[in-house]
């Protein structure tokens, strides 16, 4: 089987490596080079560096809808296109393109977290169990119909960006089981059915922590976003980022009238605890502003809060 595989992020090169061994991979299709960090150096995405360390062909369209890529990926005649983080929307002359057509691997249970972040809504949302989805694509985003499902627990402590990597080594296997299964005819798509969250790519704002939600949902939003791209909280107009709270049971506050994200107490060996809208938690990993990461229990020893202090303004 000709396969032409688009991919741009860490998440997609599993199933590069994958596709290599199982099949003919033609060709590999990626975002453009980009200038990263404080220094902003141009660099290329992990799927295009995976794809030149196994000596396969890359093309980066500035625009996928461009005709002469278009034409490109007629002349290569690929008999399917898997896809998996491209991050843009293939149009409808590239998806009807091959015999078994335009298949895209999700990091989510469709249809309950479609869109850019599928993996830290679930976290969020306080799910149990996610999973991985291959589906055919339709011109909307992760709206075609489903093909194969492969489910997993969501481990209690574990932060989207361990989650995000389990994900990417069981949708490598989900996408090579799918192909083969349509190349030998197995498959019938399935319509999505049931109410579903469309989740859009997280800004600025967005990474602050809510105090006025509970203990257990503000605990859950911090370990979604750690270590990428990071939650944090503004204290005293800097922000602090927050890389693990931890919910408190059965505290006993210092202070008896506190609002949400009022520092409340310290637990000792552990940091500080704030209020939450229901609940309270410990803040056991912060990054201060000009700092690295450090334990709850050291940065209290600096003395950087005070009970009484208030985070979120």
């Amino acid at each position: 089987m000709r396969v032409l595989y688009m991919g741009t992020p860490q998440f997609a090169v599993p199933a590069l490596e994958q596709l290599n061994e199982h099949f003919e991979v033609i060709g590999v299709v990626t975002q453009p080079d980009k200038p990263k960090g404080r220094g902003r150096r141009v660099c290329a995405s992990p799927v295009k560096l995976k794809a030149q360390e196994l000596g396969l062909p890359v093309y980066q369209p500035l625009k996928v809808r461009d005709p002469e890529f278009c034409a490109a990926v007629k002349e290569l005649k690929p008999d399917i296109i898997l896809v998996a983080a491209y991050a843009k929307l293939i149009p409808k002359e590239i998806l009807e393109l091959p015999k078994y057509g335009c298949i895209n691997l999700h990091p989510s249970l469709l249809p309950r977290h479609r869109g850019a972040i599928p993996v830290q809504a679930a976290i969020m949302a306080g799910d149990k169990v996610t999973g991985v989805t291959s589906f055919v694509m339709e011109e909307g985003y992760d709206t075609g119909p489903l093909l194969m499902q492969e489910k997993t627990e969501i481990k209690p402590e574990e932060t989207g960006s361990e989650l995000l990597e389990r994900l990417s080594h069981l949708g490598a296997e989900l996408l090579i089981k799918t192909a083969v299964s349509l190349e030998k005819g197995e498959l019938k798509p399935v319509p999505q059915t049931g109410e579903f969250n469309y989740t859009k790519p997280l800004k600025g704002e967005d990474l602050l922590i809510d105090w006025h939600k509970s203990a257990e949902a503000a605990a859950d939003f911090v370990r979604a976003l750690y270590s990428e791209p990071e939650s944090g909280t503004f204290h005293k107009e800097q922000v602090i980022k927050v890389g693990k709270l931890e919910v408190c049971g059965d505290f006993s506050p210092e202070v008896h009238e506190y609002a949400p994200g009022q520092i409340v107490g310290r637990l000792k060996g552990k940091g500080y605890v704030a209020a939450c809208g229901s609940g309270f938690a410990v803040l056991r990993l912060v990054k201060p502003a000009g700092k690295g990461w450090m334990d709850g229990a050291a940065f209290m020893a600096g003395r950087r809060l005070q009970i009484g202090d208030i985070l979120g303004c």
